[in-house]
């Protein structure tokens, strides 16, 4: 029996304490964002093209009055650079929103995010930084490469699961060194596909105190180059990279509000 008061799984409460700290959270963000020049949106919540960033099993279909398939918004990024040069046509290359997106079977998933039209991702890193550092939190930065792990695969005769379960035992000498790749590393060491890409990961790493991890195997649509993860024991607090929309390079990341709310409200 389903009685009215219940929740779906994946569905989410707010009230008294942790709804607060919510409305805080969301405010300091907003205020970082607003003192950074960043413009805000907000988006629909159906979308026709959700399966450029998500797998079709991830998204929650329907159909409009016309019953052409669309889905519950389970991704923002891309829908706001497109919003944003087809539909607005603003000159204001830098967005953020707070919105929750959707995933299947009934999950909400609440963000805070931003997207800098072909904006510079060390830079916006830092904004992402700040906004943690105003809720007085700190977590570990891990830096990977979208491409790494292909180039890896290709060169080494290795499966993309083979690297992603990290079966050492199957690693040859430079694949080895590339588990305990830091900034002191010496990038002659490693074959010439990739080392364009190790520079790439440290410049955005830049004085940062980051783990780097260039053979991580991601799941991810549409960044194409350097991505960054912020963690917590086993939540990803925040997420972003570089990526291509319409021809637009830009930048962006997600901070993942209940996995902060996690951590500060215990």
């Amino acid at each position: 029996m389903i009685f009215a008061h219940d929740i779906p799984d994946g569905g989410k409460l707010y009230f008294g304490k942790k709804a607060k700290i919510k409305r805080e959270i969301e405010h300091i963000a907003s205020e970082v964002f607003e003192n950074e020049e960043y413009e805000e949106i907000v988006t629909p919540f159906f979308s026709y093209h959700q399966l450029e960033a998500l797998r079709e099993k991830e998204l929650i279909r329907c159909a409009d009055k016309e019953n052409r398939t669309l889905s519950l918004r389970g991704d923002s990024s891309i829908d706001v650079i497109r919003l944003v040069i087809k539909r607005l046509k603003s000159e204001a290359k830098k967005w953020f929103y707070i919105q929750p997106v959707f995933r299947a079977s009934s999950e909400e998933i609440y963000q805070i995010g931003a997207e800098w039209l072909e904006g510079d991702l060390r830079e916006i890193l830092k904004t992402n930084l700040n906004i943690l550092n105003r809720v007085n939190k700190s977590y570990p930065i891990v830096i990977s490469h979208i491409k790494i792990p292909k180039i890896v695969s290709k060169l080494s005769g290795l499966s993309l699961e083979d690297i992603k379960k990290q079966r050492i035992y199957k690693y040859n000498d430079w694949m080895k060194k590339l588990l305990v790749f830091d900034k002191n590393s010496n990038i002659d060491e490693f074959p010439d596909e990739i080392r364009e890409y190790l520079k790439e990961m440290r410049e955005i790493a830049g004085d940062l105190d980051v783990i780097f991890e260039p053979l991580y195997v991601a799941n991810l649509r549409y960044y194409d180059g350097v991505f960054y993860r912020i963690i917590n024991k086993n939540d990803i607090i925040a997420k972003g990279g570089s990526y291509i929309v319409d021809n637009v390079r830009s930048v962006g990341f997600s901070i993942y509000t209940d996995n902060l709310l996690k951590d500060i409200n215990g």
